[in-house]
């Protein structure tokens, strides 16, 4: 497969002079530069070619973030499509693994072996470097292919360790799929604890592909919620070489968006971080600023609570209880263009300092592209006797909707408006769509339960 070529790309001047100047407080002669981008070596498109011009006029370290060669990531892949254009920079590329790159083995193999040692372990893909004050941490976001991505995982026990040998740097961290994201993919869940590992460590910016537009989030916390003071910063750079898309929706806290091809230039001092958006010739948009680095936030305690009782009620059938059923299900349809609602009620105990976040953690047994919403209820209805004619009403207007979730997971609705001191709290879940939600119940394997997460008291 040949790798179509456009002649006669040049970098503007305009553009010469944007990686030139730094868009923020004047970089010393040793400041370090990341440039970055990824969903990058399209046979298909000559976007890969115009962003490798780029690269020739920018030094420094080269991100890519994920989905490398297009379209399977195969090895003749990575020889016609990427070589070719960004791979006459690979002696100072750190990559990002893909999911692309895992369409061919279950392995990644052509990828680690394009990249070799420069890639991390092999069949791991997460490693770390260091850059003048900063500790670079890249991570494999294909949680599937690597034992998970959650608490207990190997990728996080080793970002745990990693990051607490490197106490006291700033952290940049980068892999391919965004937490949060205002494109086709939209947000990535998968990826909640290496968000959350980070945050507590105090990192400042990250980096993500996967999407193929440009966005730039304003800081925040793991859970979406602005944080002036300890968020993370993060940008989506998907604009490598293939093919852009438009927004699909509109994401909290997202600052600034657009589906042109370039690369992300970041000058990363011992006081702070600049950014620019360096735009392939015969293109205007840019996005340039900079940031101050801030230490870790306030440690957070969590407990976690199991369900005292659960039940659902069925409006098809109306007199039956369902308090010994191992699964809630939650549906706009069940055969009779009919209802049916979960109900969960949890006790929370003593806790220590001020309240800062509580979910309802659910085990999804049966997936749902349109999930229900959570809103109170009372807590005085037994499991075993509520049926759909004596339901508990709603005491109070909806908090949190699922929205899309696959099975086999855990998935978090916020219910932080609900439950902010100790007590017995009442949580009724109904449908948004006619694809109904299966969950474990407290008689399955997996529990529904609470998780609180607490701060220091002022």
């Amino acid at each position: 497969m040949g790798h179509r070529r456009r002649s006669g790309i040049v970098p503007l001047i305009a553009v010469v002079a944007t990686l030139l100047c730094p868009a923020g407080p004047a970089a010393a002669a040793q400041d370090p530069v990341i440039v970055a981008a990824g969903d990058i070596g399209d046979c298909a498109t000559t976007g890969d070619e115009a962003t490798a011009v780029l690269l020739d006029g920018i030094p420094g370290t080269v991100a890519a973030l994920g989905d490398i060669a297009y379209p399977n990531g195969t090895a003749a892949n990575f020889r016609d499509c990427y070589a070719p254009t960004w791979g006459r920079h690979r002696p100072r590329t750190r990559p990002a693994v893909g999911n692309h790159e895992y369409k061919t083995t279950s392995a990644a193999t052509p990828y680690f072996d394009y990249f070799g040692s420069a890639a991390g372990p092999r069949g791991k893909g997460w490693y770390s470097y260091d850059l003048g004050a900063w500790h670079v941490v890249v991570l494999n976001s294909n949680c599937a292919f690597v034992g998970g991505c959650g608490p207990s995982s190997a990728q996080v026990t080793w970002l745990k360790a990693d990051l607490a040998a490197n106490a006291g740097d700033h952290v940049l961290a980068y892999f391919h799929h965004p937490r949060y994201s205002s494109g086709k993919h939209g947000n990535e869940g998968d990826v909640q604890t290496l968000w959350e590992v980070l945050y507590a460590a105090g990192a400042e910016l990250v980096l993500n592909g996967h999407d193929h537009h440009y966005e730039r989030f304003a800081p925040q916390d793991p859970w979406g919620r602005a944080d002036a003071p300890f968020g993370i910063r993060a940008f989506v750079v998907g604009t490598g070489g293939t093919a852009p898309r438009p927004k699909t929706r509109n994401v909290p806290n997202s600052e600034v968006f657009s589906a042109t091809h370039g690369v992300l230039k970041l000058t990363l001092r011992a006081d702070g971080y600049d950014w620019a958006f360096v735009p392939i010739a015969g293109k205007t948009f840019t996005d340039a600023g900079s940031g101050t680095t801030h230490g870790q936030p306030p440690p957070r305690t969590r407990r976690t609570f199991t369900a005292t009782g659960d039940t659902w009620v069925d409006q098809a059938h109306s007199t039956r209880n369902f308090g010994h059923a191992t699964t809630l299900v939650i549906d706009g349809d069940t055969g009779n263009g009919l209802d049916a609602h979960g109900y969960v009620k949890v006790k929370v105990g003593d806790t220590t300092g001020v309240i800062d976040r509580a979910a309802l953690r659910l085990w999804v047994t049966d997936a749902s592209r349109d999930g229900p919403t959570v809103a109170p209820t009372t807590t005085s209805w037994l499991p075993n006797a509520m049926t759909w004619r004596t339901r508990a009403p709603t005491t109070g207007p909806v908090v949190s909707d699922m929205g899309a979730t696959a099975a086999g997971g855990w998935v978090e609705l916020d219910v932080t408006p609900l439950v902010r001191q100790t007590g017995t709290f009442g949580f009724v879940l109904r449908p948004t769509s006619s694809d109904g939600l299966d969950v474990s119940s407290n008689q399955g394997a997996h529990p529904p339960h609470l998780v609180v997460d607490t701060l220091p008291a002022p």
